[in-house]
């Protein structure tokens, strides 16, 4: 930036040493006020990079046809300082964008005289000159100053230019052919008519900065993805109800409109007021694995997972009695081979010129793999990893949890506290690997004991828990044989080389004392250990004389 600065400062101090004041009149000091008060301060941001495009180029080329190079390099310097000091607070981007200018402006003014003549006398010559003449200054500007600029933005985003050049900059070759023939019109006309045809440009300028602030929304609005295709779909709502005033622009919005919708990267549908899909994209089709004609055969209602209908369709409801606007909500869908679909759903309802409701427009963001590791996520902090059971707070959590609905019943509740006898020698004689095993296994044997309601954890080392509700007549009695049985039948099996064996403790909850779960396993706990202290240190298989005992 710099060095380009350098050289458009020493390139404008030669225009100013070698200019022809002489050939100079009150016209050129109105061109460059109209530039800078006008040209310069209609501007378009230049999308993804800190920098903007006027339209002044077209002052800025007949200044060139009316007085020569120099002063039109001198005006192009002026005007690129100004323009830029109103949207940077940086000199360097001045003299920078200066420099761009005088550089671009010189060697298209070098180029054209030396092709055609002096520049000065192409409004008076032969009009297929002047169109050809206006062709190559157009290109040779707008390559050099659109390239240099390529290259200061390629190397601060640090980006190929080539790809800068392509993204950024190839379709603002619109300004500046359309301003060199709005300068060749208005240069031609001066020619014959006097300065005062100076004043057909203020249409012209209008029309060329129109013409590309559309031409630019309409290319962002394309590229648009969620957010982006909301905004279109309300700007389109918005042509819809003025369509018989500006029915061109009404075709292209829904050219492009059509464009977004059909290839966005989220699902997106048009649904009926009662829930039909009137019309759905490619994205929605693999997100739930239907073919479009599948889609319009059925309604949102079908594909809904029922737990979530009932606040999916509260929400459709308020939308439609004009209470709210949108609505976004995490929700679940059915996929077409029956699983489900967790998805982000932002919905708007549009209305007709009479404000009848039309139709809802549905974005639809397949989050399903997120909430899978949210659940897993959530899953490790309440699970043991090694046996599958709760850990010590999955347990504490589950068993409040279910504590009060159990004391509603005629159940009786009891805790079960379990330590599993012999691990360290386990540990010892076969290794850590077969201690995991033994660990396991008694977490299965657990499981198959006790039902699926029950709330089963590993506290840690080879500690377990059982907090179970049993029948009141012969229902701890029954629990325990099961037990009993399950740890008999492995160590009969003989499928490891060692027995299974546990300790257990077992605390019954007094229903005239309201007692927590963590005092019921302390009382569990308690009785564990004065059952372990009357075992031999390698007991036999447990039995239902120890399980009693314990309960004694």
């Amino acid at each position: 930036m710099k060095t380009i600065a350098l050289v458009g400062a020493v390139v404008t101090v030669l225009c100013v040493y070698r200019m022809p004041v002489q050939q100079l009149d009150l016209r050129y000091p109105f061109l460059v006020l109209i530039t800078i008060i006008i040209g310069s301060r209609i501007t378009v941001q230049i999308p993804r990079a800190k920098g903007h495009i006027s339209v002044s180029d077209t002052f800025i080329f007949l200044t060139m046809l009316m007085f020569g190079g120099e002063a039109a390099i001198l005006l192009a310097a002026i005007e690129a300082f100004t323009s830029t000091i109103r949207f940077s607070k940086r000199p360097l981007v001045g003299f920078f964008n200066a420099g761009v200018m005088a550089c671009s402006t010189a060697i298209s003014a070098t180029v054209v005289s030396l092709a055609f003549g002096p520049l000065t006398t192409l409004p008076e010559g032969p009009l297929h000159t002047l169109v050809m003449a206006l062709s190559v200054m157009a290109l040779v500007q707008y390559g050099f100053n659109s390239g240099l600029v390529a290259v200061s933005a390629a190397l601060k985003l640090n980006q190929p230019v080539w790809f800068t050049w392509r993204t950024n900059f190839l379709w603002t070759s619109i300004t500046y052919f359309a301003g060199a023939s709005a300068a060749g019109f208005v240069a031609r006309v001066i020619d014959h008519t006097g300065f005062y045809a100076l004043v057909a440009t203020a249409p012209i300028i209008a029309i060329i900065y129109l013409t590309y602030r559309t031409y630019l929304r309409n290319i962002e609005t394309s590229a648009a993805q969620a957010e982006q295709a909301k905004l279109h779909v309300e700007e389109l709502n918005r042509f819809i109800a003025e369509q018989e005033r500006i029915s061109k622009a009404l075709q292209e919005s829904e050219e492009h409109f059509r464009t977004a919708f059909d290839y966005a990267a989220i699902g997106m549908a048009l649904v009926s007021p009662a829930g039909s899909w009137l019309r759905v994209n490619r994205s929605l089709c693999d997100i739930l694995g239907f073919r479009e004609e599948e889609f319009l055969k059925s309604d949102f209602q079908e594909l809904t997972h029922r737990d979530d209908l009932g606040a999916d369709l509260a929400h459709i409801y308020r939308m439609l009695a004009g209470e709210i606007l949108t609505c976004q909500l995490e929700k679940r869908y059915l996929h077409k081979y029956g699983h489900e679909v967790w998805a982000l759903t932002s919905a708007s309802l549009v209305r007709d010129a009479q404000g009848e409701p039309l139709h809802f427009i549905f974005q639809i963001e397949d989050i399903t793999e997120r909430k899978r590791a949210e659940a897993a996520i959530q899953a490790l902090s309440v699970v043991d990893e090694l046996t599958g059971l709760y850990n010590r707070r999955g347990f504490l959590a589950f068993s409040e949890q279910h504590l009060a609905s159990i004391q509603r019943t005629n159940k009786c509740l009891m805790v079960i506290y379990a330590d599993l006898d012999g691990l360290k020698q386990i540990n010892d004689s076969f290794g850590h690997m077969e201690g995991d095993r033994a660990l396991t296994k008694t977490a299965q044997l657990l499981a198959e004991t006790f039902r699926s309601s029950d709330v089963l954890g590993r506290l840690g080392g080879d500690e377990f828990t059982v907090f179970a509700a049993v029948e009141p007549d012969g229902g701890v009695d029954t629990a325990l044989e099961r037990l009993n049985r399950k740890f008999a039948a492995f160590n009969a099996a003989k499928t490891a080389p060692y027995k299974l064996s546990i300790s257990v403790g077992l605390a019954i909850m007094n229903p005239d004392e309201a007692e927590t779960v963590e005092q019921l396993m302390a009382r569990a706990d308690k009785a564990m250990y004065e059952n372990k202290r009357k075992r031999k240190t390698s007991p036999p298989p447990p039995t239902i004389e120890h399980f009693k005992e314990a309960v004694a």
